[in-house]
């Protein structure tokens, strides 16, 4: 399904991934998802890359900094929110106590942005979108579809998120699991679980993007061909679907889904 001219405020509109080596991740992203590209020089001199699919953006890629790469910064995948104000969502989100990350800052006429993240560490980038909104396909495979914060503490975040973007959740068992779902009045935008005690102590708070597939299996296999680690093969959830987790050449962690919740078209 394209989308041409708007994103509803607070949903997910944008998938970005901070490389440590672009000619590394280009390659393999373009190969996994068959996506096309075209990059940008910024104002600063660096490369941002838009990955397309047929034509239309789907998500985003820049090389991080020369200072981040010597502190051995691990490439990741970073989601955006869309929001009307950036600057009265950072007050809001420090209210609620969230931290502002970095920003905020303008990017020419895309739009304006910051990071900031919650109590327990999870960064989201929002976004106040100008002339850039975002993904331009959604429901579609080979796309960003679904968020996922794994964390500690779960009530306390419930709380933030449900107030800091009006989002309602829900609590369902899903294989056995205590899940939250986040949604606004429309359709359901996120999941949140708690860390278990098979969880390294020091694995970090985090949000995880899944990338619908049509077939879950086929994706992990071409992934490990392209270099990657399956560090979770694919796995069945009941009225769900099949997902499978997968880090990158360089580290980035991702998920793919083969949904069973929503038609996901070509």
């Amino acid at each position: 399904m394209t989308r041409l001219t708007h994103v509803h405020l607070h949903e997910f509109c944008w998938a970005e991934l901070r490389a440590a080596d672009w000619r590394i991740a280009k390659p393999f992203y373009c190969a996994l998802f068959n996506w096309d590209f075209d990059d940008e020089l910024g104002a600063n001199g660096q490369v941002y890359t838009n990955f397309k699919k047929q034509g239309d953006v789907v998500a985003g890629m820049y090389e991080m900094s020369e200072d981040k790469k010597a502190a051995r910064t691990q490439s990741a995948w970073q989601s955006y929110v869309a929001v009307r104000d950036v600057d009265a969502t950072i007050v809001k989100a420090q209210r609620l106590g969230g931290a502002l990350q970095r920003g905020p800052y303008n990017i020419g006429e895309a739009g304006r942005m910051a990071i900031i993240c919650d109590s327990g560490g999870a960064q989201l980038t929002i976004w106040q979108a100008k002339e850039h909104i975002g993904s331009r396909r959604v429901f579609e495979a080979n796309t960003p579809y679904w968020h996922e914060l794994t964390c500690r503490n779960r009530d306390v975040k419930e709380l933030f998120y449900s107030k800091l973007f009006d989002w309602h959740s829900i609590h369902q068992n899903v294989d056995g699991i205590d899940y939250v779902i986040f949604s606004n009045d429309d359709h359901a935008l996120a999941g949140m679980v708690e860390m278990t005690d098979a969880w390294s102590a020091t694995t970090p708070s985090h949000w995880m993007i899944y990338f619908a597939v049509l077939d879950c299996d086929a994706m992990a296999k071409k992934a490990a061909g392209l270099g990657a680690k399956i560090c979770l093969p694919p796995t069945d959830i009941p009225e769900v679907g099949r997902y499978a987790v997968i880090c990158d050449p360089q580290g980035a962690f991702f998920s793919i889904i083969e949904s069973k919740m929503d038609t996901i078209t070509r």
